[in-house]
């Protein structure tokens, strides 16, 4: 009975398992390949949001000869644990209201609507249906009570009776229908001799309009309603991170492929994930706001939809995403919800759609690839729709955006060292570059020929050569017993003399 997988085909299979009541039991499942070549679960890394004790325990168990399929069955529905899905549905359901009844009926006219399409158009059918019904039995009753059935007063021609031709029910309700809806036929019609027909007439002529108007308003709106708009607005399938002027961005893409305009249109993001307070408090669902943009620093939600734009998240240190590095963000369990809001350019009405995207489907290292080019034979702005999910691969560091600032800091403190240093030894005569060495010789020499400068001060004044350890060494030593006499003490002129000496030799 057990059919072979065989990969690269969907393919049925019969598989045997044991049932609760510990008895062999045989289903019937279809299996992708990517339900064995892809068992590490990643992409359903949202199910741990709620259960700090979840367990991904994917692997194929066996109970002595019997393959445990457990996880094949938790495999299919884990693709429908996602918050929201690609098509912008919301995977949640509301559980336990109180008098969600009474409350939803208060509110009818939107219960309707958010109905589906088969209970609107039956609630339509119905409302038509049962009203007609009712008014019959109503202008059956008159008639009966009138005698309008009786075979003495169907025979006498001078018998008026409260409805004309009206000589069964089926003669009623067909008069029914023709008084709701004004058909006006000209056979049926009421007459004077019952007062109560003539009321009867004009309610269900009122409450014909208010159920023409009702169920004609519902359909209206559920044809019109902004929810249909978001089918014509995509996002890309992955988000990337790459580098841009040295920084890291999270980038997603999203287009509108309709030649209508969103007005207003502005872009948000969210990232959903479990989080731990100081105090202890576990927040399973936590939506945190990403800041989003379509300029190159990541500002600015507002967008223009000419064609496919790329929204982008600058990763800084008030980033979710700042020191998470690829690795990181694989094993983490998030999910980022995106949604584009804006007004119909044709209606006027406000939509929202809305799109997500799980840890497996942000690649790192990889940017979008251009789609828009200018046609010049038609002279018009091409924009390939198929490459809003094209993506090439590029030069972005494999690590998260805290490493990359942190090198950068170590790089700009190690070369703030060498220019202050050089800066410092420059200050004191340590020149290191000819020009420099130049300049030095001849305040030697002037200094020589002026007499009125003292011979100790004159000494010290003695240039060295670049990067001379006798001058190096020296310097602290000066500095230091210039409180102790200073650069003319009785100290200093003997390390003045051998400094003089030590040029001299070296000219």
């Amino acid at each position: 009975l057990a059919e072979e997988y065989v990969p690269g085909r969907a393919s049925p299979t019969f598989i045997t398992i044991e049932n609760e009541k510990g008895m062999l039991e045989q289903i019937q499942v279809n299996l992708d390949e990517d339900d064995f070549t892809n068992p590490n679960g990643s992409y359903f890394n949202n199910v741990g949001f709620g259960d700090p004790d979840y367990k991904d325990d994917n692997m194929l168990t066996r109970n002595g000869s019997i393959p445990n399929t457990k996880y094949i069955k938790d495999l299919k529905r884990n693709a429908k644990r996602r918050i929201v899905s690609k098509s912008g549905d919301c995977n949640t359901q509301l559980y336990r209201v109180s008098s969600k009844k009474k409350r939803f009926m208060k509110d009818v006219f939107t219960t309707m609507v958010d109905m589906q399409w088969r209970y609107t158009l039956l609630a339509f059918v119905a409302s038509f249906l049962v009203s007609w019904l009712i008014f019959a039995v109503m202008w059956w009753f008159i008639s009966y009570v009138h005698g309008d059935y009786l075979i003495e007063n169907i025979n006498n021609s001078t018998f008026i009776p409260c409805i004309l031709a009206n000589k069964n029910f089926a003669s009623a309700f067909l008069f029914s229908v023709e008084t709701q809806h004004t058909i006006g036929y000209g056979s049926r019609q009421t007459t004077e001799e019952c007062p109560d027909g003539i009321i009867l007439q004009c309610v269900q002529s009122i409450v014909g309009v208010i159920i023409q108007a009702c169920m004609a308003g519902i359909v209206f709106a559920k044809l019109s309603r902004p929810k249909s708009r978001t089918k014509t607005v995509v996002f890309s399938k992955s988000a990337v991170v790459t580098q841009r002027n040295g920084q890291l961005f999270l980038l997603f893409r999203v287009g509108n492929v309709r030649s209508s305009h969103l007005l207003e249109a502005h872009v948000r993001a969210q990232l959903i994930q479990k989080v731990v307070t100081e105090e202890g408090e576990n927040i399973f669902f936590h939506q945190q706001e990403l800041k989003v943009g379509t300029q190159m620093d990541g500002g600015e939600d507002r967008t223009l939809l000419l064609w496919p734009v790329t929204v982008g998240h600058l990763i800084d240190k008030d980033s979710p995403l700042w020191k998470l590095s690829p690795k990181d963000l694989l094993n983490s369990n998030f999910e980022i919800v995106v949604t584009l809001e804006g007004s119909i350019e044709s209606t006027g009405n406000t939509t929202q759609a809305r799109s997500s995207f799980l840890p497996n489907e942000v690649l790192w290292g990889y940017r979008f690839d251009n789609l828009v080019s200018y046609a010049k034979k038609q002279g018009v702005y091409a924009i390939d729709c198929s490459a809003i999910n094209r993506v090439v691969p590029d030069n972005t560091p494999r690590m998260s955006a805290y490493r990359v600032q942190e090198i950068k800091k170590k790089k700009i403190s190690s070369a703030t060292f060498r220019s202050v240093s050089h800066q410092q030894l420059s200050l004191v005569g340590l020149n290191t570059n000819a020009a420099a060495k130049k300049i030095s010789l001849q305040s030697w020499n002037s200094l020589k020929r002026d007499p009125a400068v003292p011979a100790a001060r004159q000494r010290y004044s003695v240039p060295a050569r670049s990067g001379s350890v006798s001058q190096i060494h020296s310097l602290p030593g000066l500095l230091d017993e210039e409180g102790a006499g200073g650069l003319d003490g009785p100290l200093a002129e003997g390390r003045g003399q051998r400094a003089e000496d030590a040029h001299l030799h070296g000219m």
